[in-house]
């Protein structure tokens, strides 16, 4: 079955264009949501990967097309409600769930903070103090969720403005949220900067199962050397909790590194142990400081997730928060199709990128009818059925059936 480029643009352009709109023109615009939403589109799918330089391009190829310019699609950014396109993700979301037919057992959530650098002025509305990277301690941060089974999708998104995290209303807020999509969730795998008295608590509260690293202070040193001591190098489980009264208590499971070098000072890259801060019950300390680390390593997805959004990250200098925190949600919305669409066809990052701005193009030589094109649901399930009849059309010719 052949599945045209344009096919992809279309459907992607009747969910951005559709019910509720990415991007919201005023009444009485001279240019469309979807005149706007093609430049974004272009911008974030091409080498031209600014609005500036994706306007240029577009006029270059189609001089009499409608293309707004530069400052128009960012005036029509600048005017949106961040609140509003973050319900929109959502809803997408919402609809990606039902779509991908989740399972109705409880899915394994990856949470984390993802910094984008700010090299501007530091009291920018949005601009945050972030961990020092490439010349910059100041940018803008994101909490993100991220499902990490056989479907990968970015669940939530939460910008950060506050000049100091809550941690206990953020997983709060998150989970109440990834409840509302009717996603049980069996654990949550974390950065170490969520071990604090506050995620901790916020997790019990919510009887959530988690993994993530422990930070290792002056106690938990203390833990290790007399683990160590009394037991040797071998893996090990010891309840533990922070010093307030209030602390719940938890698991540290330690396992040994098999490339500690002794001749080596031990340090960041040279632990002896791997220790991990967990809730979740067990029966065998055997089985469990193995499994510990293997569940653990599901959090790599989401690093690989984050290098996949790069593939669709518009540059831009603008000091808008809302411009910033669009284009971040947009490269999540792609991130998300992208692995829906991976579901029923094959395809890659670069594929649908390809076949976006191949889409644009022919959509601007004639009159766009995106809003009567196929939905994304639609289109999902026909290869999801063409995919089917494919199996059952090979089980009878080799005699399975």
């Amino acid at each position: 079955m052949l599945v045209k480029q344009s096919d992809l643009r279309a459907i992607l352009m009747n969910k951005l264009c559709g019910e509720g709109s990415f991007i919201r023109v005023p009444e009485g615009a001279e240019y469309s949501a979807e005149d706007a939403t093609n430049v974004v589109l272009h911008a974030a799918t091409s080498s031209s990967n600014s609005i500036e330089a994706a306007v240029q391009d577009l006029r270059e190829m189609h001089p009499i097309s409608r293309i707004p310019c530069a400052d128009t699609v960012h005036t029509y950014l600048k005017g949106n409600n961040i609140n509003e396109t973050m319900s929109f993700f959502r809803k997408m979301n919402s609809e990606f769930i039902d779509m991908v037919n989740i399972s109705d057992s409880p899915q394994d959530i990856a949470m984390d903070f993802h910094n984008v650098q700010y090299y501007g002025d530091k009291n920018t509305k949005g601009v945050v103090g972030i961990q020092p990277k490439n010349g910059t301690s100041w940018g803008y941060s994101y909490l993100t969720a991220d499902l990490v089974g056989d479907c990968k999708l970015t669940l939530d998104i939460v910008n950060l403005t506050a000049l100091n995290k809550n941690y206990g209303t953020l997983i709060e807020g998150v989970i109440n949220r990834i409840d509302q999509l009717g996603i049980a969730i069996e654990k949550i795998l974390m950065d170490r900067e969520f071990f604090n008295l506050a995620s901790i608590i916020a997790l019990n509260t919510a009887d959530i199962n988690y993994v993530m690293p422990a930070k290792l202070d002056k106690r938990i040193k203390k833990i290790i050397r007399d683990f160590e001591m009394a037991e040797g190098m071998v893996p090990g489980v010891i309840k533990h909790k922070f010093r307030d009264e209030s602390s719940p208590e938890f698991y540290l499971v330690l396992v040994p590194n098999k490339n500690y070098d002794p001749l080596r000072r031990e340090g960041k890259d040279n632990k002896k142990f791997f220790v991990f801060a967990t809730n979740i019950k067990f029966n065998s300390v055997k089985e469990f400081t193995k499994k510990i680390p293997k569940e653990y390593r599901k959090r790599w997805n989401i690093e690989t997730g984050y290098r996949m959004k790069k593939v669709f990250k518009i540059r831009t200098c603008s000091k808008s928060f809302v411009a910033r925190s669009s284009f971040f949600i947009l490269q999540c919305i792609m991130h998300n199709c992208l692995n829906v669409l991976k579901q029923v066809v094959s395809i890659t990052a670069y594929m649908l990128k390809s076949a976006i701005c191949k889409g644009i193009r022919d959509s601007l030589h004639v009159e766009s009818d995106f809003v009567r094109s196929q939905s994304i649901f639609e289109f999902y399930n026909q290869m999801k059925q063409y995919n089917e009849d494919r199996e059952l059309e090979l089980r009878q010719c080799l005699g399975l059936l």
